[in-house]
């Protein structure tokens, strides 16, 4: 069988698609773990919570313990709709590594936002992480 130059250029850009691809899959599985992470946290802080209010505590925190508690049940809402929505990429990539037909511009709107909302998702989550500690 002869091979043109056309086919070279060919395979050599499929390998690098499936480089790329394979770096992103690297990210999406780093922010799962760190999902796994906030969600394992924030069990911690629901705990903690749960004990200060068995061990009696000045009633006049019982409205900022109400707040936290409805942070954290905001946290797991949060952690879930992350996850699905990296669900929603994984298929994408690995779809895109199959060599399916994949839209490029669907998979990069994803990776930014999700990108986006995982930081602002770390920070608020270390943030209320640090104020329920102190």
């Amino acid at each position: 069988m002869k091979h043109t130059i056309n086919d070279n250029v060919l395979g050599r850009n499929r390998m690098n698609e499936i480089q790329k691809i394979n770096q992103l899959q690297v990210e999406v599985n780093t922010w799962k773990r760190l999902l796994t992470f906030f969600s394992d946290e924030n069990v911690c802080l629901k705990n903690r919570l749960s004990e200060i209010l068995k061990n009696g505590f000045d009633r006049k925190l019982l409205e900022e313990f109400e707040n936290f508690q409805t942070k954290f049940i905001k946290q797991d809402e949060t952690i879930t709709f992350l996850r699905n929505d990296i669900a929603e990429l994984d298929k994408l990539l690995l779809n895109e590594k199959l060599g399916m037909s994949v839209n490029e511009n669907a998979i990069n709107r994803k990776l930014e936002h999700l990108r986006k909302n995982i930081v602002n998702s770390e920070g608020r989550f270390f943030q209320l992480q640090l104020n329920f500690n102190t």
